[in-house]
């Protein structure tokens, strides 16, 4: 099954169809169906770095990075297998610093930002 999401810039505004691999993370209590996908641009694939976003409100929230014998380096040779793993070590490295409340509380805001201005409310 082909999993597709809306990648958005500011104030929402559609830059393109991204297709992505589910990715299942809980931060403190909550579940988040996330998206693990390369960036977007003109680049080819093989050049690009793995990113994990929020589908639903297709903000991305951060770049994977690899690692070679502890040092950070680039993502965009992984697999997806590989990619899943560090994705999720670089989640929990990011956890760890602004804590799973923030996390939640961010994410539920632009959720809700995201409702208000398909409805035409304010932003």
């Amino acid at each position: 099954m082909k999993y597709t999401f809306i990648a958005r810039g500011k104030e929402f505004s559609d830059i393109g169809t991204v297709d992505y691999t589910p990715l299942i993370y809980t931060a403190g209590t909550v579940t988040h169906r996330l998206a693990l996908h390369h960036e977007t641009g003109e680049l080819p694939v093989s050049y690009k770095q793995w990113a994990v976003s929020h589908p639903t409100i297709g903000a991305k929230i951060l770049n994977v990075t690899g690692s070679y014998k502890g040092m950070p380096c680039s993502s965009a040779r992984l697999g997806v297998r590989e990619a899943r793993m560090h994705a999720i070590a670089c989640l929990d490295a990011m956890l760890e610093r602004i804590g799973s409340d923030k996390f939640n509380a961010t994410i539920a805001t632009q959720l809700d930002r995201l409702d208000n201005s398909q409805r035409g409310g304010d932003v």
